[in-house]
């Protein structure tokens, strides 16, 4: 399920009377509970009809309280359990309460119940969960793809009067570190680039990719890709000034080098399964990688042999093991590899 499904369930009302949102999108979750609560919950008794809680466990009875008595001068209230950890295999409730709580999911028909869960999953082993699955009361909201996410962008300038080209939107996608391995950027983060780049534009109604390459805060991976790029083409300038301006942020010099030691291992990888035939597609699916991490990589690995890179990471993961003994400074170790040492 996704966060169109459960906005058609408001706009419909059809929202079950307790529901789990889960995922790892955090603003599309905080944005369905938002507009589950302007649908149900008037503005002028909103104290006695909304109600959230962090966790639980500890107020049980409050909350139980609340979900279980009748809305005032309203059809429906609203309540809201921020960390239902209880849900998860992490958690759980003490028995009387999880009785409660299953006699709250088919019984409550005065109170929507949204249970969130961020970044993690409910535990379908649980006898709340299981009822939850079979009143398909369980949505999943997760992180925009490459093509939502540049969609999404686009959107987002045209709902402020700006013009974007979908190239120019998946260069912003694919910069803000939102679809990076492992990121926890969400579109809270994109929302605040976007916000930036439409206070910058004042007299024209066009965001150009001069725009975004001047008033971006390029992510972690899309630097390091260009660090990459600067250290096989033997530009120490530019180099050292993308060093210098992820350090500048704050990026911890331990882990631009596990970085740079992260793409040396995927530049090995691709170039091995492109020598055994995979074509480029293939190539992608088999490493678990989005498209324009495939395409960098590819551009990359022309002017690279896999002896080549098997050499570079040998040498960083020796720089790493004296960082880490202490023997060097991890930025001497960062200027070492920056510097070009490794030929």
């Amino acid at each position: 399920m996704s966060y169109k499904i459960i906005t058609d369930m408001i706009e419909r009302d059809k929202v079950p009377n307790c529901i789990i949102l889960y995922g790892t999108e955090e603003y599309y979750i905080d944005s369905a509970v938002k507009s589950c609560k302007e649908k149900y919950v008037d503005e002028n008794y909103e104290s006695m009809n909304y109600m959230e809680f962090d966790k639980i466990e500890k107020n049980f009875d409050q909350f139980y309280e609340f979900v279980m008595t009748f809305p005032f001068m309203s059809e429906k209230k609203v309540c809201v359990v921020k960390e239902a950890v209880f849900l998860t295999s992490s958690g759980s409730l003490a028995k009387n309460q999880e009785e409660k709580l299953f006699n709250l999911i088919e019984s409550s028909e005065g109170c929507v119940t949204v249970f969130l869960i961020k970044g993690g999953k409910p535990d379908s082993r649980k006898k709340a969960v299981k009822k939850l699955k079979e009143k398909n009361a369980i949505v999943e909201i997760n992180k925009l793809n490459e093509t939502e996410l540049s969609r999404y962008i686009v959107n987002k300038f045209k709902s402020m009067n700006l013009n974007i080209n979908l190239h120019d939107a998946d260069y912003m996608a694919n910069n803000t570190g939102y679809l990076e391995y492992e990121s926890t950027v969400s579109l809270y983060h994109v929302n605040n680039e976007i916000e930036k780049i439409a206070a910058y534009k004042i007299n024209s109604n066009v965001v150009s990719f001069e725009d975004l390459d001047a008033l971006l805060i390029k992510s972690v991976e899309s630097n390091i890709f260009k660090l990459i790029d600067c250290i096989c083409e033997s530009n120490k300038k530019k180099a050292f000034e993308i060093l210098d301006e992820m350090l500048l942020n704050n990026t911890p010099e331990q882990y631009i080098i596990h970085m740079v030691s992260r793409q040396y291992r995927m530049l090995y990888q691709y170039l091995i399964l492109n020598k055994k035939g995979y074509n480029f597609n293939e190539i992608m699916n088999k490493m678990k990688i989005k498209n324009f991490v495939a395409t960098k990589l590819s551009k990359q690995a022309r002017s690279l042999s896999p002896e080549k890179i098997q050499y570079y990471l040998e040498e960083i993961l020796e720089i790493d093991r004296k960082v880490k003994t202490g023997e060097i400074d991890s930025r001497i170790g960062l200027e070492l590899i920056t510097n070009g040492i490794i030929k």
